[in-house]
């Protein structure tokens, strides 16, 4: 049983390797944006865009069951990229108020946002 447990763990830490991975080539992404919108003095909080993603991510997620994770994971993401902007704009966080960070976890609609419905579980 403790065999199995280590080369579960072992598959977790190879997955967890390439989010890594893919995560920093997210964030090469989001500073050419950022300077993107930096240079033709575009906002960095796009809500339309966001929105989109988050639709576009409950359309995609094959398993009903992981919906919520998988929103609370791009909206973890599309935070960090806005605070990566922010930060590389010289805007403070008390800039944009309705979207300060404060540590607390980010709790979510799914019916409201059109993701699983409790009578899908």
């Amino acid at each position: 049983m403790a065999a199995d447990m280590k080369k579960l763990r072992e598959q977790i830490d190879r997955i967890d390797k390439q989010i890594l991975k893919l995560y920093e080539e997210r964030m090469d992404v989001v500073k050419a944006i950022g300077e993107y919108k930096m240079e033709n003095n575009l906002p960095v909080y796009d809500a339309a865009r966001e929105d989109a993603k988050l639709d576009d991510v409950f359309a995609s997620v094959t398993n009903r069951r992981y919906a919520d994770g998988a929103a609370q994971l791009f909206i973890t993401l599309m935070q960090a990229s806005r605070e990566f902007q922010e930060e590389m704009a010289g805007v403070s966080d008390g800039d944009y108020d309705d979207f300060n960070w404060d540590g607390e976890p980010v709790e979510i609609n799914l019916e409201m946002l059109g993701g699983l419905k409790e009578t899908d579980e």
